[in-house]
Parts: structure tokens; C-alpha cells; sequence
């Protein structure tokens, strides 16, 4: 994903805003912040931003002025805040749930976020589609990580970097249908979106995502969108 380039707008009606996922951006670059915003609000269309930090003393404020669902931070910011998630949301009734950034190809810092809260944790440069998968699968309640170091969060559970690895190799073991929604699962789409996409009830859509988890011997949507784009079957029209 560029996040410097200018993505095409697009009119949202009333529904579609309402909604959408608040979201707070903190990190110390401008114009990436204000890439991500667009690529947040136009291109994946179902998060707003609702404000911009650049130092840890708008984090701060911001974040009590705010209240956003999710944090999407910088790690070198998030560490001069102390690392720890549950100290950004402060006294917040609903503390948001924080993704942390980091640069491309690196990992450092990984076990330290993830033992300090973070949910999410992915390179500066991720593809817009995943990046709205890894979001979406936080904003469940899950714990997601970007490809680039997807291994550091594998070798800290017995046996699950094998069991990764193993999905590649079982994509042939899809038929057409399962490999068409695998593909629009690496590109971040929801069962509704799939479902139109293919013509396909959401309820079949639902199915096709059930079988070719346990095709995969995979545990969620989000382990499915990382082998689409690491396999590179999300890049392939």
C-alpha cells in the first residue's frame, strides 16, 4: 500500500457512516498520516478518523477527546508513551484497542508490544486489503499480525508455525469457489462484501469460509487473508 499516493474518493451515504470504526493515527510523519487516513476513509471506506497525533502529548489529549475504537500507532511513539496499551485509553470506559506500526521486513519489538497490549502489529508499507483484514479481525477481539512478522507470533505458540506453513501447500486442495473467497479475504473483505462480490449468499459465503479454514487447518479469517497475500493468490486477478 502507498500511502503517500492520492486515492480516488467516493460519496458515502448516511448508513455507511454510521458505520464506520473511529480511529485515532498517531505518528510523527504528516503526510504518512494523512496517506493512512485516506486509505482508512476512501480506499477500505469503513473507518473514520477521527483525529491525528504527532507527539505523545496529543496522544494523550486526543485520546480523551476522542475515544476512538481502535489506536493506530507508530512503535517508536508507542514506546515513548511507556509501550503499555492499557495506559493509552487512561480512565477511558472503553479503552481502544491499539496496532502498532513498524518499519517494513522488521519484527523487533514484537514480543515487547504484544506483552504490553497491543492487538495488532504491522509494517508502515502493508497492503490496504490486509491491513483492513488485520483490522477488522482486532476490532473482534482478535490478535493480529502482519506476514513480514507473522513468524515472530508463530514461534510463540507451540506448533502453530508448521501448521502455517503447511496452508500453502493445502491451496490446491481448494476448489474454485473456496479459492475466490480465500482471495477476497486477503484483500480484507467481510462476508457481506464476498457474498456480492460472487453473487453468493451470505450464508453460502459463511460455508465456503468454514471449509476452506478447516481445508487450510487454519483457526480464522485472518490466518486465511495472510496466506492469500503471502501465496500471492490476493494479488492475482
Amino acid at each position: 500500500m502507498n500511502l503517500t499516493a492520492e486515492l480516488p474518493g467516493a460519496p458515502v451515504d448516511a448508513m455507511q457512516q454510521e458505520n464506520r470504526r473511529t480511529v485515532l493515527i498517531a505518528d510523527a510523519d504528516p503526510m504518512f498520516r494523512a496517506g493512512l487516513r485516506r486509505a482508512l476513509e476512501e480506499e477500505l471506506d469503513r473507518y473514520e478518523v477521527v483525529a491525528e497525533a504527532g507527539t505523545p502529548a496529543e496522544v494523550t489529549r486526543l485520546l480523551r477527546g476522542t475515544e476512538p475504537e481502535l489506536v493506530v500507532m507508530d512503535l517508536a511513539l508507542a514506546r515513548s508513551l511507556g509501550l503499555r496499551a492499557d495506559r493509552l485509553g487512561g480512565l477511558l470506559p472503553r479503552p481502544p484497542k491499539v496496532v502498532l506500526l513498524t518499519g517494513a521486513g522488521c519484527r523487533d519489538g514484537l514480543d515487547e508490544a504484544l506483552d504490553a497490549g497491543a492487538r495488532g502489529f504491522v509494517t508502515r508499507d502493508l497492503d490496504a486489503g490486509l491491513l483492513g483484514a488485520v483490522l477488522c479481525h482486532v476490532l473482534a477481539d482478535g490478535c493480529a499480525i502482519a506476514p513480514e512478522v507473522f513468524g515472530g507470533l508463530m514461534n510463540r505458540t507451540s506448533g502453530c508455525e508448521a501448521q502455517f506453513a503447511r496452508a500453502h501447500h493445502r491451496i490446491r486442495l481448494l476448489n474454485d469457489s473456496e479459492r475466490h473467497v480465500l482471495q477476497l479475504l486477503g484483500h480484507g473483505f467481510e462476508n457481506a462484501q464476498i457474498a456480492k462480490e460472487l453473487h453468493l449468499s451470505r450464508a453460502s459465503v459463511k460455508t465456503y469460509v468454514s471449509r476452506l479454514l478447516s481445508k487450510l487447518h487454519l483457526e480464522n479469517r485472518t490466518q486465511a487473508a495472510l496466506v492469500a497475500n503471502e501465496t500471492g493468490l490476493a494479488g492475482q486477478a
